[in-house]
């Protein structure tokens, strides 16, 4: 996906925020409406489509856009931007809406339009949104669309929106699992090959040793891609059980600490770290923590020391991980989304799938924050019982 940003509008965080009177919408929705052709051809679309004035606001729509969003009357779209009848979390953030927060500075959809609006041709972009309605987050991967359009001597664009969320997320699950799955049945052939030419029984057991911690691996991998695929598909059952904070912390520093992850570095665990008994789903709650300390020993240079530990406030506890490295801007605006990735094509799903774990079956909160001076902590908030 093309990354490219348009520069920054100086009236807003973004793109600008001016919006055409309502009586300006409705003049343009009868002007498109009334042409016979418009109607035809926008309702021919299979795809959600919608027709957007200068000001970015939607002027007239097809009827999978009206399915889409369950409504039933035309008007209600109208004067709106596509980030707004998406739920976007992002239009909500600030005053100005769709299209002007600064995070919006990394949206394929807002540059597809204003790149459109720009260059006077068609523009083709990914687009990943973080949406909520009624209490309820959602993720969407959208390949979306903006076409130049003119009528009655106005310039419109013509955007058309596809969600490919299901292909986006197989694709991600697929690569994630034969790329991690791969890696450790293959240190675990070696092993068994290293096993079988042993020339005496310290060096066997060695071995035997290595050999089980790769098996550990591998079983922790498809564990971690069924749990995940389990929590999308909203059918994962919780194990409560009570366990202790600390215990968990000497766990993972001791499953990940002569993890291939880690050569070159260390994993330290605050010594004033609280100990506290927890209930709470505790192979979950260690997933979620172990996928954080792996992100932060992959961004730590060589040499480096991730540090975990814990907090007990207030009825709840804290579990944080920290890395000395600072996160760029366009990774923070982007990092909960679920098909972004700093590893390249096709390798999202991982803070993805500790704020999905996190806040929809562990009940509690995820949040970081990052600067050159302390480097990047995450910090999962949990109550003490579930």
């Amino acid at each position: 996906m093309d990354n490219k940003t348009e520069p920054l509008n100086e009236d807003t965080r973004y793109a600008p925020s001016g919006k055409a009177s309502g009586d300006e919408i409705i003049k343009q929705y009868d002007e498109l409406s009334g042409n016979q052709l418009i109607r035809m051809i926008s309702d021919a679309i299979p795809d959600v489509a919608m027709i957007l004035s200068k000001e970015r606001q939607v002027v007239y729509e097809n009827k999978a856009l009206m399915e889409l969003a369950g409504e039933s009357a035309t008007e209600s779209f109208l004067g709106k931007r596509p980030g707004e009848i998406l739920d976007c979390l992002n239009a909500r953030s600030e005053g100005n809406g769709c299209g002007t927060t600064e995070s919006c500075r990394y949206c394929g959809a807002i540059n597809a339009i204003l790149e459109c609006q720009r260059t006077g041709l068609p523009s083709n972009r990914e687009c990943r949104i973080s949406a909520g309605r009624n209490g309820q987050s959602f993720s969407y991967d959208l390949q979306v669309n903006a076409s130049p359009f003119s009528f009655n001597g106005r310039e419109y664009v013509i955007f058309s929106v596809k969600d490919i969320s299901d292909q986006k997320r197989r694709k991600v699950l697929e690569r994630m699992f034969f790329h991690d799955v791969l890696n450790n049945a293959s240190g675990l052939n070696g092993m068994l090959l290293a096993i079988k030419g042993a020339s005496n029984p310290e060096e066997m057991k060695e071995y035997i040793d290595i050999a089980e911690k790769a098996s550990n691996d591998l079983i922790e991998d498809l564990m971690s891609q069924r749990a995940l695929s389990a929590a999308e598909s909203g059918d994962l059952m919780l194990k409560v059980v009570r366990y202790s904070s600390v215990a968990m912390l000497n766990e993972i520093s001791a499953y990940l600490t002569h993890h291939e992850i880690a050569r070159d570095k260390r994993i330290f665990i605050d010594p004033f770290s609280h100990s506290v008994q927890i209930e709470t789903d505790q192979q979950l709650l260690k997933r979620v923590l172990i996928n954080l300390v792996k992100n932060a020993l992959e961004a730590s240079p060589p040499d480096s020391i991730v540090t975990l530990g814990s907090r007990v406030k207030n009825k709840t506890i804290c579990f944080w991980v920290n890395n000395p490295a600072m996160m760029p801007e366009e990774v923070q605006k982007q990092i909960f989304q679920r098909s972004f990735s700093t590893k390249g094509s096709d390798r999202g799903i991982g803070t993805y799938s500790v704020k999905l774990l996190t806040t929809k079956y562990l009940k509690g909160k995820v949040e970081f924050e990052t600067n050159e001076t302390e480097g990047t902590t995450f910090r999962i908030q949990l109550p003490l019982g579930i």
